[in-house]
């Protein structure tokens, strides 16, 4: 007598599953139905003080925009990119989503030239209250771009070139000293610090009211 109810708790169990993989099924549907965004990540093409500015690539065509400076509280530079939600129907439309920090190809041998006190307290960039501008910089925004410019007037241009990030120190009174370098190459190290040699001073970082020693990361144009 019993072998009959087993079948029957058996057929119920097979019911239950079915039923659950079926209305599953039909959530996944629905939702990629009614998915009216696309998430795509885009570098920032530039950074001035009227803000942020981007482009981007969609069914074929091409569209660009800008965010304010103060729409993305995350600390970024010009060599990140930003995960954006674009509207499928209006393509034009976009929300900043979050801020994508760039990983160097050759972060993972990234080569050590700082030299001094190694008890020196060492501020990142960001959390500085006051932060150390590049000559001509209005603020901290503009000093990507015109130190970009800067190595490329004072290097031997060509159309082919990459870019070496490298971590720079700026001391109390703004003076400019090689950190890290993210290449191994002798010769490229032996240019970079031509370049940043060459460097002037930027205005002291801040940090609490006094003057304070931040690590810096920039980005020069190598050329080949």
């Amino acid at each position: 007598m019993s072998e009959p109810s087993s079948r029957t708790n058996n057929n119920g169990i097979m019911r239950q599953k079915y039923t659950l993989i079926v209305l599953l099924t039909l959530i996944v549907i629905f939702s990629n139905c009614n998915d009216k965004h696309l998430i795509q990540v885009v570098a920032i093409d530039r950074i001035d003080t009227s803000g942020i500015y981007i482009s981007y690539d969609y069914l074929e065509n091409n569209y660009s925009g800008h965010f304010d400076l103060y729409d993305i509280e995350e600390d970024f530079c010009t060599s990140d990119s930003l995960k954006i939600r674009i509207e499928i129907n209006q393509p034009d439309k976009f929300e900043f989503v979050s801020v994508i920090e760039r990983v160097w190809e050759t972060e993972e041998s990234i080569v050590s030239l700082k030299e001094g006190n190694e008890n020196q307290v060492i501020y990142g960039y960001h959390n500085v209250d006051k932060k150390p501008l590049f000559e001509g910089a209005n603020n901290e925004y503009e000093n990507d771009s015109l130190i970009f410019v800067f190595f490329k007037r004072q290097s031997i241009q060509s159309n082919d070139f990459k870019k070496i990030g490298v971590y720079i120190l700026i001391n109390e009174t703004g003076e400019v000293t090689l950190e890290n370098a993210m290449t191994k190459n002798e010769e490229e190290i032996r240019l970079i610090k031509n370049l940043i040699d060459k460097l002037p001073s930027f205005t002291p970082p801040i940090y609490k009211g006094d003057s304070v020693v931040v690590s810096y990361l920039i980005e020069i144009p190598m050329y080949r």
